[in-house]
């Protein structure tokens, strides 16, 4: 679905069937200005009449943007959207353009492909089984069909943990906010799911871990590399590309 701006008087065409799509939905009026820093957002009643789902899915999508700090509650009075000086700062700038996803991408294949290589090098026999289990829980979700997006942070989370080196760690948690920002700016694209995208995603991720376990740095890098750029040409081709995140 497109987060592009809506206006405030627009409503929804048709039923939303998740709660994940109402949470991209009220997102993108968000990151539009439709709502306002420190602005109000409607009352439940309104926002479920408005969009056609439940009281429950509602919740759960107001509950996520709690998480991730793009509203508050306060009781008695609902939910407001937080004003930048709010959240706490963030080590880099937000992500506000199709260039800024590019450069993120550079970003990531700079320190994860050299992380893949550390982590041949100097992983452990508990960072390796880690690993394994990551590899192994995201192949069970891909099989799925689902987006495995949390089982894939897992998975690049569990390399960088490999290093044996706490900042190629704590680089990624810092980049995580601006990956999931990448996944939202372009969601009809980054959701493309087909099982040959899909196939060539678990191989990517197979191609890791393997040369990990062989102890192999070269080869840890060069399938971290190739992992990441054709992550880089899903987001933007689709399936016409040949990568995933």
């Amino acid at each position: 679905m497109s987060l592009a701006p809506r206006g405030r008087r627009e409503a929804a065409t048709a039923p939303l069937p998740d709660r994940d799509s109402l949470y991209e939905a009220l997102l993108g009026r968000i990151l539009c200005g439709d709502y306002a820093p420190g602005e109000r957002l409607p009352s439940e009643e309104v926002l479920a009449a408005e969009f056609g789902v439940s009281r429950p899915v509602l919740r759960q999508a107001l509950a996520r943007l709690r998480e991730e700090d793009f509203i508050s509650s306060r009781r008695g009075s609902g939910s407001y959207v937080r004003r930048p000086e709010e959240a706490d700062p963030a080590p880099f700038a937000p992500i506000s353009c199709v260039a800024d996803i590019e450069r993120c991408f550079e970003f990531r294949l700079t320190i994860e492909s050299r992380a893949a290589g550390l982590a041949a090098r100097h992983r452990g026999k508990a960072q390796l089984q880690a690993l394994k289990d990551a590899h192994a829980h995201l192949e069970a979700v891909l099989k799925t069909g689902a987006l495995g997006n949390e089982a894939d942070f897992r998975f690049h989370d569990a390399v960088a943990d490999a290093t044996g080196n706490r900042f190629f760690l704590e680089t990624l948690h810092v980049l995580r906010p601006h990956i999931d920002t990448c996944m939202r700016m372009l969601p009809r694209l980054a959701q493309r799911r087909s099982p040959a995208r899909i196939a060539s995603v678990r191989a990517e991720h197979r191609a890791i871990l393997d040369a990990i376990l062989l102890g192999d740095a070269d080869a840890a890098e060069r399938a971290m590399a190739t992992h990441i750029a054709r992550a880089q040409r899903r987001i933007f081709e689709g399936d016409s590309g040949d990568g995933r995140r």
